[in-house]
């Protein structure tokens, strides 16, 4: 039987998930793939908490005696960030160790480097968990669908967000409600900036965009809107229509570009994705041969996003060659452009209450070549009167253009919101 030394760095909430794993599952595993599971040696700040938990494995505080101990074959890195995770990272991969990480935020802004190091020492990197926690969407692209050219990528890649949106539309309750709701189940953090801005699932898109076209992608360059100017009216007004309001991480290739984002979408309620719900996860991709393909199940947590980690170091343990994670196109990437990018829009804009006004608005959206395809206007609502508006397909900077002029009407109070809205959404081919 093949033996594989572990050596874990970071014991939080997914750390602890991987030791239980190991302990609960090892022999299951045993008998499944003739390959033992040895988790070695156990590194944390904390050494109290790892005295209290754990037994069995060497435990300590340094990470060097982890990635330096040469007994080890793969390390497991749970800390998260940037530094020092990065160079912890690198000094295992130079000192002849595998690594498995589930670092979505290193990954997608310093990914080049850590697998450039994995080339060329020859190792392996393993990071199933960055992306989907449970979900084998990577599996999915690096193996599975292998043989097929990718079209387009686009996931639901938060769940923080997801379960936001879901209770607003199936309790008709305000965005902070719904925001406090999520923090007190333990679904988002005290402070949620990370999640509820988009970062979070523009670091993961960034990763799946990599793997799907082969491309770097600079986690700079992608545009991220996140979900809290969202407002129970737009619910209810998606809803009437038809819709439903997702935050989507988006990756397509159109005219050789890479077009990558984050931001609100209204789906069709007939969509794939959008009956996925609360703290759920789901990543759809679009593929020449296949077709659409849908993934969908818990992205976090400590149980399932233990369960791809664990996955990963067994894959590692059965690839005898070594080689590059993936290889990229050596030509620089090409990112499209706001004036090519094509959509529909919905439009939640507050004025006063009296006559011309819509006149003034649909003359502007018209000098940008902006057509609409329906209005609603509502009775007074706190003083003024939300107007919604729903265009045909128009360039994404024609309408911030034009969003820039109806701003500029005193009429016009607060913030207006824009929703991109996608019918045909299978795709990454443009119309």
């Amino acid at each position: 039987m093949k033996k594989i030394n572990i050596g874990l760095i970071g014991f939080g909430t997914v750390g602890n998930g991987v030791y239980r794993t190991i302990r609960d599952n090892g022999s299951l595993i045993s008998d499944r793939y003739n390959i033992q599971i040895n988790l070695k040696k156990i590194c944390d700040i904390n050494t109290a908490i790892l005295k209290e938990n754990c037994e069995g494995p060497e435990l300590t505080d340094k990470w060097k005696d982890v990635v330096e101990d040469p007994e080890i074959d793969t390390v497991i890195e749970l800390i998260g960030g940037l530094e020092p995770a990065k160079s912890i990272i690198l000094s295992a991969l130079r000192n002849g160790k595998n690594v498995v990480t589930a670092n979505k935020k290193l990954l997608a802004e310093e990914g080049g480097e850590i697998f450039k190091a994995a080339d060329e020492n020859g190792r392996r990197i393993g990071f199933e968990a960055s992306v989907g926690g449970g979900i084998p969407c990577i599996l999915a692209l690096r193996y599975g669908l292998a043989a097929n050219r990718i079209k387009s990528v686009m996931g639901i890649l938060n769940g923080t967000t997801n379960y936001i949106l879901s209770m607003m539309e199936d309790s008709g309750i305000s965005f902070s409600r719904a925001l406090k709701e999520a923090q007190e189940k333990g679904f988002a953090e005290a402070d949620p900036t990370f999640d509820i801005e988009g970062y979070d699932a523009g670091h993961k898109i960034s990763i799946l965009a990599m793997l799907a076209f082969s491309k770097r992608i600079d986690f700079k360059s992608i545009p991220m809107e996140g979900i809290s100017k969202i407002n129970k009216i737009d619910i209810k007004y998606a809803r009437e229509m038809g819709y439903v309001i997702k935050l989507l991480g988006i990756a397509k290739i159109i005219n050789d570009c890479a077009d990558v984002r984050v931001h609100l979408t209204m789906l069709p309620d007939k969509h794939p994705l959008s009956s996925v719900r609360l703290e759920n996860n789901a990543v759809m991709f679009d593929c020449d041969k296949t077709g659409p393909i849908t993934l969908y199940g818990k992205g976090a947590g400590g149980d399932p996003t233990s369960s791809a980690i664990v996955s990963d170091v067994l894959h590692i343990s059965e690839t005898t060659a070594p080689g590059p994670v993936f290889r990229f196109s050596e030509n620089e990437t090409k990112y499209l452009l706001p004036g090519e990018r094509i959509s529909r829009y919905y439009l939640r804009i507050h004025t006063e209450d009296r006559p011309g006004i819509l006149s003034r608005i649909s003359g502007v959206l018209g000098n940008f070549e902006i057509s609409i395809s329906s209005v609603i206007q509502e009775e007074v609502h706190d003083g003024h009167v939300p107007l919604i508006i729903l265009t045909h397909e128009a360039q994404e900077e024609a309408m911030f253009s034009a969003l820039k002029e109806i701003k500029k009407f005193q009429f016009v109070h607060g913030d207006v919101m824009l929703i991109r809205v996608e019918d045909n959404f299978i795709s990454g081919e443009q119309k």
